[in-house]
């Protein structure tokens, strides 16, 4: 096993706004930051329904999983962080549609996110 930290960085998923990294990679596992529904080309909230920015910010945590050696079928762990309970079932309704089974263990909070309506962070297993 290497004992060493790997920082994360790439394009595919929005640059960190403030001192983070997008994510970490030790001991065989990806840390990935909290991601919202921002493009990734732009750094930009992108337009839509919540459901929109769900899988927006599933897309930008698959691809910090991806960059660390892993992928949304070896995912852990997801904290999912919502402004409104009202909007749990629309995201239930995207989380199935894009995360494979079985489903990794998952905590939901309803938080205040500033302008943004849902943010995902997860941990998962290096798989190369």
């Amino acid at each position: 096993m290497n004992d060493k930290i790997r920082v994360i960085r790439t394009e595919n998923a929005p640059a960190a706004k403030g001192p983070y990294s997008q994510g970490m990679v030790y001991g065989g596992l990806v840390y990935v930051a909290g991601q919202l529904p921002l493009d990734p080309a732009t750094g930009e909230a992108i337009d839509g329904s919540f459901q929109e920015h769900a899988a927006q910010a599933i897309r930008n945590v698959e691809a910090v999983l991806k960059a660390g050696g892993s992928d949304l079928e070896h995912v852990l762990r997801v904290n999912v962080y919502m402004t409104d309970v009202s909007q749990f079932p629309l995201f239930n309704e995207v989380y199935e549609r894009m995360i494979p089974h079985p489903f990794p263990t998952r905590t939901a909070r309803v938080v205040q996110l500033g302008p943004y309506d849902v943010e995902i962070d997860a941990i998962g297993v290096v798989i190369n």
